[in-house]
C-alpha cells in the first residue's frame, strides 16, 4: 500500500513516518506534502498514493472543495483524516469524498494503528476486486467470440424482439449493419450417417474446416456465420441480394466446402429483408427449404423463393407468441392474452391479404389447442371451451378485424370464467391446508411438505393464506399451535416444557418467544391470569 503524509508541521510527519515503518513496514511511504499553497493535485498524481494520511487543518476552510477535486480525478484514493473534537462532524462528512477513518490530536498510537490496520484491509479488498475484474475481462476478451454466438443464435431464434435492442448488438459486436440481410444456412447431407464413420473429434473438425470454408468464401458480403450444431452453419449475409445472386453465392460455397473437406451440403435460403428484426423471418424460410430436398435434391442450393414463392405468412406468424396464448387463457390470464392476440394479429395484417377462409382457420387452431391443452391437464371444465368459442361463428370469420374482436370477447369472457373456477379451487385448497394443519399442527412444519400432500406449490399456498387468513402459512401454523398450548395451559398442570413439545416446538425458549409475540403475555402469565 502506498501511503502520502500531508501536514504542515514537520515534526508531525516525521513522527507519523518513523511509526509506520517501524509498524507496518509492508506499507510503502511514497512522501510528504507540507506547503499549504503547493498543488496537491500534482502530488498526488506524481507520487500514486493508495491512501492519504492528512491534518483536517491543512486544507483550511475549503478543505470540502480540495477532497472534492481529489475525489473526482482520483476516486480510488482514500483519506485518513486527524483533527480536533470539533472538528468531528467535518471529517464523517468526509466519507462521501473518500475518508476511510479519523482520528483525534493528539494522535495516539492505538488510534493510528486501527486506522492504519482498517485501511490496509480495505486496500487489500481493493487489489483483491481489481484483481478479479481483470482476470474477468480478460476471460471475456478471450470468450466474446462466444457471447456474439449467442447474440446472433437469439437473433436467428427471434429472442430479440425489440430493434434498438438488435441495433445495440450489431454496434457492440462490430457487425457490419447495412440495409438488407438474408439467411443462408448449411447443412450437412446425410449427417446421421455420415456420423457414424467419423470420432467426436472428427466430427469437431469437420464442422470447423467447414465454418472455416463458409467465412473465407462469405467475408466479402459483410456476413457472420457459426456453428449451430455438428452439422449445421447459418450464415447472415449483409448484403442486398436479388434470388439468382443468392443461388450463385450458394453454389460457390457448396462446390468450395465439396472441395476442401470433403462434404457434400445442403444449403437453404431465406428471403432478402430490409429490417434487422426481420432476420428471424429469413432464417424460418432458410430453415423450411430443407423439407423440400426429396423433390429438388440433395447438394443443392435451395431458395424459399423457389419452393414457396407466394407464402409471406407462414414464417412471420409468431408461433411461439400463440403457444403462450394458449397457455394464458388456460390459467385466465386476461391483461396478458390481449396483449399476445394483438400481436398475432398485427403480424397477420403486416403479412398482406389473406387467403379465404386463413383467418377461420387460424382462429379455429387456437381454439384447438386451448382444448387440447386443457384436456392434457385433465382440468374439468374442457367441455366449456365450445361454449365460449363457438365453432359457427368461427367459421363466419372472414377478416383479421373480424378475427381479433371474436377472440378478444371470447377470451375475455373464458378467462373471466377460469377466474371464478380458481376462487373455488382456492376455496377448496384452503379448507383442506385448514383440515390438515389441524390435524398435523403438531409435526415439523415445512411449507413444502404439505404443498406436496395438497398437490399445489409453496407460493400458491401463501398466496392463498393470504387472501383468506390475511396472513402466511407459517404465521397461521404458530397461532394454532399457540391456541392449542392456550388450551393445555388453561385446562391443565403440564409443565411448559412438555406443552412445547406436544404443540410443536423442540425449543422451550423459542416456544415462549412465540407465545407471547401472538398472545402478549408469556405462558407463565396466561396460566397465572387464566386461573384468576
Amino acid at each position: 500500500m502506498n501511503l502520502l503524509l500531508v501536514d504542515g508541521e514537520s515534526d508531525n510527519i516525521k513522527n507519523f513516518r518513523a511509526h509506520i515503518r517501524g509498524a507496518y513496514p509492508s506499507v510503502r511511504i511514497v512522501g510528504h506534502f507540507s506547503e499549504i499553497a503547493g498543488n496537491l493535485i500534482k502530488a498526488v498524481r506524481d507520487l500514486k498514493p493508495d491512501v492519504i494520511l492528512s491534518d483536517i487543518r491543512f486544507f483550511g476552510g475549503l478543505y470540502f472543495v480540495r477532497f472534492k477535486e481529489i475525489h473526482e480525478e482520483f476516486p480510488d484514493i482514500k483519506f485518513i483524516m486527524y483533527g480536533t473534537f470539533n472538528e468531528s462532524d467535518y471529517m464523517k462528512r468526509g466519507r462521501d469524498f473518500g475518508v476511510l477513518d479519523f482520528m483525534y490530536r493528539p494522535v495516539k498510537p492505538g488510534d493510528l494503528n486501527r486506522c492504519m490496520e482498517f485501511a490496509i484491509s480495505q486496500h487489500k479488498k481493493t487489489v483483491e476486486s481489481r484483481r478479479v475484474a481483470r482476470n474477468m475481462e480478460k476471460d471475456y476478451q478471450q470468450r466474446i467470440f462466444q457471447y456474439e454466438e449467442i447474440f446472433l443464435r437469439s437473433l436467428l431464434n427471434g429472442d430479440i424482439d425489440k430493434e434498438r435492442e438488435v441495433r445495440n448488438g450489431f454496434e457492440y459486436f462490430e457487425i457490419p449493419f447495412g440495409t438488407e440481410f438474408s439467411v443462408f444456412i448449411v447443412r450437412i447431407d446425410h449427417y446421421k450417417r455420415v456420423a457414424l464413420a467419423l470420432s467426436e473429434l472428427e466430427k469437431h473438425m469437420k464442422i470447423i474446416s467447414i465454418l472455416s470454408v463458409v467465412r473465407g468464401v462469405t467475408r466479402e458480403h459483410k456476413a457472420r456465420s457459426f456453428i449451430r450444431g455438428f452439422h449445421e452453419i447459418p450464415i447472415i449475409i449483409n448484403a442486398a441480394f436479388t434470388t439468382e445472386e443468392k443461388v450463385l453465392l450458394g453454389d460457390r460455397l457448396k462446390h468450395a466446402i465439396f472441395d476442401k473437406t470433403g462434404m457434400r451440403c445442403t444449403i437453404g435460403i431465406g428471403r432478402t429483408y430490409a429490417a434487422p428484426m426481420e432476420i428471424a423471418i429469413s432464417a424460418r424460410e432458410a430453415d423450411a427449404a430443407f423439407g423440400y430436398r426429396y423433390r429438388m435434391g440433395y447438394h443443392a442450393v435451395i431458395p424459399i423463393e423457389f419452393v414457396e414463392p407466394d407464402n409471406n405468412i407462414t414464417f412471420r406468424y409468431p408461433h411461439a407468441r400463440e403457444a403462450r396464448l394458449v397457455y394464458s387463457a388456460v390459467v385466465g390470464d386476461y391483461e396478458y392474452c390481449k396483449g399476445l392476440l394483438s400481436e398475432l394479429f398485427n403480424a397477420l395484417a403486416q403479412s398482406g391479404p389473406m387467403p379465404e377462409n386463413l383467418v377461420a382457420k387460424i382462429v379455429m387452431t387456437i381454439v384447438f389447442r386451448i382444448s387440447r391443452y386443457i384436456s392434457e391437464q385433465n382440468l374439468p371444465f374442457a367441455s366449456e371451451v365450445a361454449r365460449y368459442f363457438p365453432t359457427a361463428d368461427i367459421l363466419r370469420l372472414t377478416t383479421i378485424d373480424d378475427g381479433y374482436q371474436f377472440m378478444d370477447k371470447s377470451l375475455k369472457d373464458f378467462c373471466t370464467f377460469i377466474g371464478k373456477y380458481h376462487m373455488k379451487d382456492s376455496l377448496r385448497l384452503h379448507i383442506a391446508a385448514k383440515r390438515h394443519i389441524q390435524e398435523h399442527y403438531f409435526e415439523n412444519f415445512s411449507i413444502a411438505r404439505i404443498a406436496v400432500k395438497l398437490g399445489t406449490t409453496p407460493e400458491t399456498l401463501n398466496k392463498v393464506f393470504m387472501e383468506r387468513e390475511k396472513v402466511m402459512l407459517f404465521d397461521y401454523v404458530m397461532w394454532v399451535r399457540v391456541q392449542e398450548a392456550q388450551k393445555h395451559l388453561t385446562e391443565s398442570a403440564t409443565e411448559e416444557d412438555i406443552i412445547a413439545v406436544q404443540v410443536g416446538f423442540d425449543d422451550v425458549k423459542y416456544f415462549r418467544s412465540i407465545f407471547k409475540k401472538y398472545v402478549g403475555e408469556t405462558p407463565a402469565e396466561h396460566r397465572a391470569r387464566s386461573r384468576e
